[in-house]
């Protein structure tokens, strides 16, 4: 049986009004879904900002013709949903056409957009990847790998850890707390300690297992 593949790609601004929206409201971006609708292709967005930011941030979201306006959620101060049409994104466009199943999706603070999937098969990556290069677009291949055994950690330790070291929670000072990211993260408070502490436990014990083999 051969193992599906992982892909890791990051696209150079790839999307105007995204680079936009994290450099005017310091938002972060998380593409939860991408599908093609009976109006083109929609992207359902997960937007987290600084607490405050949500107010303006809605009005501008709402004046952008890109959106629709009646799926726009506002969770809290700082959490927003919107679904919006993604007509104009080569990428978006290009990945319906291939057997990619999309797993993350999240902005980086420059505005580029980093995606993962899962892929069937090596021809299938090689197609993809020379069909973005055709219609011009601009990336970078970070990672290529087969599916192994589970890890270290889980995959949702593993999404948690990336997402702190990503917002500096482990940086000194810390750029959030852990109130602020179990805030962004949408899980509480207790139970993103204990994820985060499982998680160091079992990163820091592979880390010994390995020097030691």
């Amino acid at each position: 049986m051969i193992p599906l593949m992982e892909i890791e790609i990051e696209f150079k601004e790839p999307v105007a009004w995204i680079k936009d929206l994290v450099e005017t409201h310091s938002a972060s971006i998380r593409i939860r879904d991408i599908r093609m609708s009976g109006e083109g292709v929609k992207d359902l967005l997960e937007i987290f900002m600084p607490s405050g930011n949500v107010e303006k941030f809605s009005s501008d979201l709402l004046a952008n013709k890109r959106v629709d306006k009646d799926t726009v959620t506002v969770v809290d101060d700082s959490h927003a949903t919107a679904i919006v049409n993604a007509h104009e994104c080569a990428v978006c466009k290009s990945m319906l056409n291939w057997d990619l199943f999309l797993t993350e999706a999240y902005s980086t603070d420059s505005g580029d957009i980093i995606m993962k999937w899962l892929v069937p098969d090596e021809a299938t990556i090689s197609g993809f990847l020379g069909r973005l290069e055709r219609d011009g677009v601009k990336f970078e291949l970070l990672r290529k790998r087969a599916l192994s055994k589970r890890g270290d950690i889980t995959a949702r330790q593993e999404f948690v850890v990336k997402t702190a070291l990503e917002l500096g929670f482990f940086d000194y000072p810390k750029k959030i707390n852990l109130e602020g990211l179990s805030g962004r993260l949408n899980v509480s408070y207790v139970t993103l300690a204990e994820i985060l502490r499982r998680a160091e436990k079992n990163i820091i014990s592979s880390y010994f297992k390995k020097k030691d083999e």
